[in-house]
């Protein structure tokens, strides 16, 4: 609505309470039809007051939660990578080897961790490599993995 359609509308409203003014002559009716408008408005001003109370406390919780998730984005840029995602004390393992290493191949890591087969160790890689941590690179037909 616009503010003329507004205007209209209360002049409308107006007018009708008007013309029933006029035409009421008992100080009674009036009296009792002031009374229900009286009431109505402490009525809408307790709806708003209420509305502006559970605007505002949500505002506080709004703010409240907004700086416990900076506390936590901080606190989470603070952390390694490895940290980040709450891998195992063995994958942190890994990763570190890599990091020294700065790349390696399933073989050397069944090598420095005594898997007894291949397969366990590029498992742990490719596990590692989907999570995020690692990354591939195919030398012919070996798999090499750096920490990213």
């Amino acid at each position: 609505m616009t503010d003329m359609d507004y205007k209209q509308e209360f002049k409308n409203l107006t007018g009708e309470l008007t013309q029933a003014v006029h035409e009421m002559k008992d100080p009674v009716a009036i009296a009792t039809m002031l009374y229900s408008i009286a009431e109505e408005k402490k009525s809408s001003n307790l709806v708003v007051r209420n509305i502006n109370s559970k605007l505002d406390n949500l505002t506080l919780k709004l703010e409240q939660l907004t700086k416990v998730l900076e506390k936590m984005g901080k606190q989470m840029e603070d952390r390694e990578p490895a940290q980040k995602i709450g891998i195992s004390e063995r994958d942190n393992e890994v990763i570190n080897f890599i990091k020294q290493k700065k790349k390696i191949c399933a073989k050397e890591l069944q090598d420095k961790f005594k898997y007894k087969g291949r397969n366990a160790a590029s498992a742990r890689l490719s596990k590692l490599f989907k999570e995020g941590l690692l990354q591939k690179t195919y030398l012919g037909r070996e798999v090499y993995y750096t920490c990213k």
